[in-house]
């Protein structure tokens, strides 16, 4: 991606002084930023479908196979569940914030747009994401008393240890699906700006 991404720009610092008189040029960078800004909606939607298949899956082992009945424990139910709720909430707000983004406005008001829109995702994949991935751990735990109370100890260090392996697991892949998509949105944020400054 980044790659196809640099080769663009080459072609367009190559041929910018002739870019009134070839419109295809500026086809060609519009046609990217596209794709660049469909890429990062389909990684939404992606996330969405991933935390919807998570929370019903959660929801059906806690009301078909373990239902809890200590209120400490359906609080970390809760916590985990609603967790998922709020992520999934906040990535159908970026879906509708990236539609509100429009490509053909006038570079100003575009770069303004994507700048907005990257900075709310900023904050998503910040604080908002950890405060959510702590609730839910915690959540996670304060299940594991009333669990003891039919697994062995051992057992319960397994599925303990197993919650914290896959933690290590999906936390360097879900921050590196980020960058990519950071990436993606600051490279839209670039090309703009260079637009506005060539006064194209």
């Amino acid at each position: 991606m980044s790659k196809d991404f640099k080769e663009l720009q080459n072609e367009w610092q190559k041929d910018k002084e002739n870019i009134e008189h070839t419109p295809g040029i500026m086809n060609n960078i519009l046609s990217s930023i596209k794709k660049k800004k469909n890429i990062t909606v389909r990684f939404q939607y992606g996330n969405i479908v991933v935390l919807l298949i998570t929370m019903l899956g959660i929801s059906a082992f806690f009301y078909y196979v373990a239902p809890v009945k200590e209120i400490l424990s359906r609080i970390g139910v809760g916590l985990m569940i609603g967790g998922l709720l709020i992520r999934i909430a906040i990535e159908l707000t970026s879906v509708l914030k990236s539609k509100k983004v429009i490509l053909v406005d006038s570079v100003l008001k575009t770069t303004e747009d994507i700048i907005a829109y990257y900075t709310y995702r900023k904050k998503i994949h910040g604080p908002v994401t950890i405060i959510i991935l702590a609730l839910y751990t915690i959540g996670f735990f304060m299940i594991t008393p009333e669990f003891s109370l039919y697994f062995t100890i051992w057992q319960m260090i397994f599925i303990d240890v197993s919650y914290i392996i896959a933690a290590c697991i999906f936390i360097p892949i879900i921050r590196k699906s980020i960058k990519r998509e950071v990436q993606t949105l600051l490279e839209i944020i670039e090309m703009k700006e260079k637009m506005m400054n060539e006064n194209i």
